[in-house]
């Protein structure tokens, strides 16, 4: 543990892990989480140990996660401006490579869509360069994992299933609560894509309302696109895509609120998602068009 490099002449309210002091003289130190040397009167603190200062850049993204995990929007609100801040922490370029590099060492990779890759590619990038801490904030590289799920959800099955409802009248099912943010979505596509949550409960009733799935007209229409394609039994089976979904928003979850994740939280998303029996690779076979 380092000392207090000279006299204090204040100390800030603590943001989560972080703390700001200012000193009497600049110090030069080298930021733990960018590696640069900076010379300053105010030395920013990870978790109480001086010897994992931070530099006001590097502080400033790190406050915004503790912001945006601390505040009282809606998780799904926190999800986005989580994946917002891991987009944005990542230059274009830098981006660029990452999907070079998944494309190269994972040929599954192609099946799936561009912004998929991209937030795979992305959130593998920053996990990259956490490697250094494994108990630094990974919420946004998780969030990334969490987002590719359900951007290849949309792709696959969701827009699909709009086209093959755009001429029902899905006005009762708007009206069901365990449908509703679906049969939104089928009947006006520019409508913001139901979350991971949503559409979990929608493959829920899917799967276990025999009632509604006769009297319900999205609920048909889904029987019939699931017929087309081969794999789609993983989708219907209450241990196929529904339960690796309800695990997935358990990390989305956590993410988005005060918790901290680590590294053996990553991990654990990154093999759930697109680990060797990753779920992604589970829904693109699921999805393949019957010959």
């Amino acid at each position: 543990m380092e000392t207090v490099p000279s006299t204090l002449t204040k100390t800030y309210f603590p943001q989560g892990p972080l703390q700001q002091f200012r000193f009497v003289d600049s110090t030069s130190f080298r930021c733990f989480r960018c590696g640069e040397t900076k010379k300053s009167r105010s030395t920013n603190v990870y978790s109480g140990d001086w010897s994992k200062r931070l530099c006001n850049g590097c502080y400033g993204r790190l406050l915004s996660l503790y912001e945006i995990k601390a505040g009282t929007a809606a998780e799904d609100q926190k999800a986005e401006d989580l994946v917002a801040a891991l987009l944005s922490a990542v230059a274009a370029d830098d981006q660029c490579q990452a999907e070079l590099r998944l494309r190269a060492s994972e040929k599954r990779a192609e099946q799936l869509s561009p912004e998929s890759v991209r937030f795979i590619a992305t959130a593998e990038h920053v996990a990259g360069e956490l490697q250094e801490d494994p108990h630094l904030e990974w919420s946004p590289a998780v969030i990334g994992l969490c987002k590719a799920v359900e951007t290849e959800v949309v792709v696959r099955i969701l827009r699909p299933l709009a086209a093959s409802a755009s001429r029902e009248d899905l006005r009762a099912d708007e009206s069901d609560k365990d449908l509703k943010r679906v049969a939104t979505f089928c009947a006006d596509q520019a409508r913001t894509p139901p979350e991971l949550g949503a559409f979990a409960y929608f493959l829920q009733t899917a799967i276990h309302s025999q009632n509604r799935c006769k009297t319900s007209a999205l609920l048909r229409c889904f029987q019939k696109l699931m017929a087309e394609w081969r794999g789609s039994h993983w989708l219907l089976d209450p241990k196929g895509l529904y339960c690796k979904l309800i695990d997935l928003t358990k990390f989305r979850n956590r993410a988005a609120h005060i918790d901290e994740l680590g590294m053996g939280d990553y991990d654990s998303c990154r093999d759930l998602v697109i680990g060797s029996e990753g779920m992604l690779w589970k829904l693109v076979v699921a999805t393949e068009r019957c010959k």
